[in-house]
């Protein structure tokens, strides 16, 4: 699964109506949620220590992120005391009785783990995360930041030994998986083009083939944190991106019938498609951020007892 090879024709959207549609309804859910994020959940609590864990570097990065809208009562449950779903309809996605799923399919050039060397083989992170609205310990952590969006990790999967083992060190739920595959046929000056992911992890496999329509140079920077309790405290992994290009793409996630993910994403996005020619895994189609950071990104990892 991890050579994938297939283009699916009904990925492609050749239609200009169709990528203007999904174009502006990716602008509009932008806006949307960084005013959202800016003006609700700020909550007092009380003072904890916050450690710096780790820190991360590269000099380049690509990424395109699935947005799934996905109903609230199988997502809830997912999801600690004191996380508080964003509703999909309030950010342009969805119902108001859905949230929202992101699979970040991140891909690192010249990877670093606490400013050691970096490594040879680029670095790829495939993350699974609940959109939430920033929790009130934002402000202690530093990561109370306007338009940052906050996500509740439920699973990391990575190529990158050394960077499974720094997020276990926060119990971040993280999988090593050495055959991620991740081909990326899109001009990268543009953003028009492909990319297929295939992630074989062995409790939930699952592959995605998005189709970039293109990008370009946004003011500011994006601010990604990932959030997760463990029994050592609360993990925060903020990722500063910037500059950094933006624009859309549009998806499709094929999982494994009776996994994990199939039974999640199963009835959410904009509906069903076909199931993948070569695996038979069935299918959900969903709009996506198609980004690219120019510099590199900077991440650290912060523990809160």
């Amino acid at each position: 699964m991890s050579s994938l090879t297939t283009k699916p024709d009904v990925v492609r959207l050749d239609s200009e109506k169709g990528a203007r549609w999904v174009s502006g309804l990716v602008r509009k859910a932008l806006v949307g949620c960084a005013a959202m994020l800016c003006v609700v959940g700020h909550s007092a609590t009380a003072r904890a220590d916050v450690e710096l864990l780790h820190t991360y570097g590269n000099s380049l990065g690509q990424d395109v992120v699935n947005v799934i809208a996905i109903s609230a009562s199988k997502l809830l449950p997912l999801l600690p005391a004191g996380y508080n779903l964003v509703p999909a309809a309030s950010i342009g996605f969805g119902r108001p009785d859905q949230g929202i799923v992101a699979i970040e399919n991140f891909r690192g050039i010249d990877p670093t783990v606490d400013r050691r060397k970096p490594l040879n083989e680029n670095q790829v992170a495939i993350d699974v995360a609940i959109l939430v609205v920033e929790p009130g310990e934002a402000v202690q952590a530093g990561v109370s930041i306007p338009g940052a969006f906050h996500i509740y990790a439920l699973a990391i999967y990575t190529n990158d030994a050394r960077y499974a083992a720094s997020l276990r060190r926060a119990e971040i739920p993280v999988e090593f998986v050495n055959k991620i595959g991740y081909q990326r046929d899109m001009n990268d000056a543009s953003g028009v083009g492909d990319l297929i992911v295939s992630v074989p992890s062995k409790d939930s496999p699952f592959h995605t083939f998005s189709s970039g329509q293109g990008y370009l140079p946004m003011p500011g920077a994006f601010n990604a944190v990932f959030w997760h309790d463990g029994q050592k405290g609360k993990a925060v992994l903020h990722f500063l991106d910037q500059p950094f290009r933006q624009g859309t793409a549009i998806s499709h996630i094929y999982t494994q019938p009776n996994s994990t993910w199939d039974a999640l994403f199963d009835g959410g996005g904009f509906g069903p498609c076909d199931p993948h020619p070569e695996t038979g895994y069935r299918c959900v189609i969903a709009p996506a951020l198609n980004l690219r950071y120019d510099e590199g990104t900077r991440g650290r990892l912060l523990l809160i007892r």
